[in-house]
């Protein structure tokens, strides 16, 4: 079923195509072979100006249907993308769920009779049921943001605690697997106007994208400074980088690099969309920098909360 409405939206784009040969292609080419027979021909000003009229009405009928194609095939693209993040989704909720209720099994039939064993059980049903919280906020968040319902309450805050805070919750999700985490925060930076709970979010969604794609030796590094009247928030990764080809697409909702699913990596392709919108919110930037084999370090440009307050 998950497949069926693309390859409906296919077909249903053949039959347009079709159409537009018929009814649109074959009228134009005869239109405009008449248009400049009468501009060769005629010497009448009259007759010049109705060949100028016919062939314009050809090139306004031209940009039309090429306009009209171009946003069907999107529209085709973005159901199919729509139709892949549905059936993502919901493997990656039945991963999370299929775990608890094995280990809640566990628990009940004895299976854990050790203390050592029964806190192991508890430790992934806590990471499990952090993970699968995790996601579904993350929905509905992308939820709110779509239908401009998302309101952001702007504080002055220091970055460092900024950063603390998403650690914190981030700490959690590095039960199942640890990776190496380094916090270079220089003394002396000027504070952010944020929404506290909001901008942390964001960066928990850079550490997991990073803690996903970095490499078996897992090291990420969060590193801050300050230039001119922006605060930099750098989130670096030791995997296998993002190539020059993807990285104007990676901050598209729904979109998932070729790596990610050649790997069958878990992720719905909204972290990253998420993160741009909470960004641009705050009147910020982000930016990527990466080369193939050399990591990818997700940058967020914030304004200093002295610029942030003049800009309003």
């Amino acid at each position: 079923m998950g497949s069926s409405r693309p390859r409906h939206i296919s077909d249903r784009l053949r039959r347009v195509g079709g159409l537009v040969l018929g009814f649109v292609i074959a009228p134009s080419v005869l239109l405009l072979s008449i248009g400049i027979l009468v501009l060769v021909f005629s010497h009448a000003a009259h007759d010049i100006v109705f060949g100028v009229l016919i062939v314009s009405l050809v090139v306004t009928m031209a940009v039309g249907t090429a306009t009209t194609l171009v946003y069907l095939a999107r529209a085709e693209e973005l159901a199919k993308l729509q139709t892949d993040f549905v059936a993502k989704v919901s493997h990656d909720l039945r991963t999370p769920l299929t775990s608890i209720r094995m280990f809640i099994e566990t628990l009940q039939l004895g299976r854990a009779a050790d203390p050592a064993k029964t806190q192991q059980c508890l430790d992934v049903l806590a990471a499990e049921t952090t993970r699968l919280t995790a996601m579904i906020d993350r929905l509905l968040s992308w939820g709110r943001m779509e239908a401009g319902r998302r309101s952001y309450e702007l504080e002055e805050e220091e970055v460092g605690d900024v950063v603390d805070g998403a650690l914190a919750a981030f700490a959690p999700q590095m039960l199942q697997s640890p990776a190496q985490i380094a916090r270079e925060l220089p003394a002396q930076l000027p504070p952010v106007s944020v929404d506290l709970d909001a901008m942390a979010e964001a960066l928990v969604n850079l550490l997991e994208n990073a803690h996903r794609y970095g490499g078996a030796d897992k090291r990420i590094a969060v590193r801050c400074e300050h230039k001119r009247n922006e605060v930099a928030i750098a989130v670096s990764d030791n995997g296998p980088g993002v190539p020059l080809s993807e990285q104007r697409s990676i901050f598209e909702k729904f979109y998932r690099g070729r790596d990610s699913i050649e790997r069958k990596l878990p992720g719905s392709g909204l972290g990253l969309a998420i993160v741009e919108h909470i960004v641009r919110a705050h009147r910020g930037r982000i930016t990527l920098d990466s080369e193939p084999g050399r990591g990818a370090t997700f940058t967020i440009w914030l304004p200093v909360a002295h610029a942030n307050a003049a800009a309003r």
